[in-house]
């Protein structure tokens, strides 16, 4: 597993939330054998993995009812969708970049649309079941003897680290992204991404870092000089990409891993 770090891990942010399973693989089954669908469920629909729906703009009015022409699929007024871009500066990603939902913004015989959607997902991806559905996704079989995944898996974490990744960009390649964040726009996302629980104030992230994949992503790490224990039933992560606003709270009881609380 050459040069594995979080960054690595990016690559895997877009997966798609699949149904819950009879068992819960993290608590009936041991790590080397998760299967691939036991994998992609704890990375994307597990206690430490949850998504988070944003409603983008309104409803399209019933034909007649001032739709102004546009056809089914069609793309007018308020009808396409976007999605903020990290490729931006100033107002925190004030560009857009179609999430391959475009159009449904139309009308029909039957009425208006639903308001079009675009789904994120936030991960704890400092939690131990996080990291090891990772290494396991990345190296397979090879991941129960390799000594550089046991270090890697091994090594306390100085921050709560949680991430936020969009749908894949559809359609035509990931526009260029910054390697790195500019400080001012590093400093507005700072600003407006927090974690609080009970009778704590609310937490900043110290380091916010930026995905280099076909997914809108970024990476908050958060220190852990205020412990969270169980006894605080939940705690809430907020942000805000653009306009967007992110908000999910995670139970800390179902983010038992092995006897302990997996932050």
């Amino acid at each position: 597993m050459a040069n594995w770090n979080r960054r690595d891990a990016l690559w895997l942010l877009g997966a798609a939330a699949l149904p819950a399973l009879a068992e819960d693989p993290w608590v009936a089954k041991k790590p080397a054998e998760w299967n691939e669908k036991e994998l992609q469920r704890i990375l994307s629909d597990s206690p430490w993995a949850k998504p988070v729906t944003v409603t983008i703009g309104s409803a399209a009015p019933p034909a007649g009812g001032g739709g102004g022409g546009r056809g089914r699929g069609g793309r007018g007024g308020g009808g396409g969708v976007s999605m903020p871009s990290a490729d931006n500066s100033s107002g925190m990603g004030g560009g857009a970049m179609d999430s391959g939902t475009g159009g449904r913004g139309g009308v029909t015989n039957d009425g208006p649309i639903a308001a079009p959607s675009i789904i994120y997902t936030v991960r704890w991806m400092s939690a131990l079941p996080m990291r090891t559905a990772l290494v396991y996704s990345k190296m397979g079989a090879e991941a129960a003897t390799s000594l550089q995944a046991k270090a890697f898996l091994e090594k306390e974490d100085q921050f709560y680290v949680l991430s936020v990744s969009g749908p894949p960009h559809k359609g035509e390649p990931a526009p260029a992204r910054p390697r790195q964040l500019t400080p001012k726009l590093e400093a507005e996302i700072k600003e407006v991404t927090t974690l609080s629980w009970k009778a704590h104030d609310k937490v900043q992230p110290l380091v916010v870092q930026i995905s280099q994949t076909s997914t809108l992503g970024f990476t908050y790490s958060f220190p852990r000089t205020h412990a969270i224990e169980l006894e605080d039933k939940e705690v809430e992560f907020a942000t805000k990409l653009g306009q967007t606003v992110i908000k999910r709270k995670f139970k800390l009881k179902d983010m038992v891993y092995d006897g302990k609380l997996a932050l």
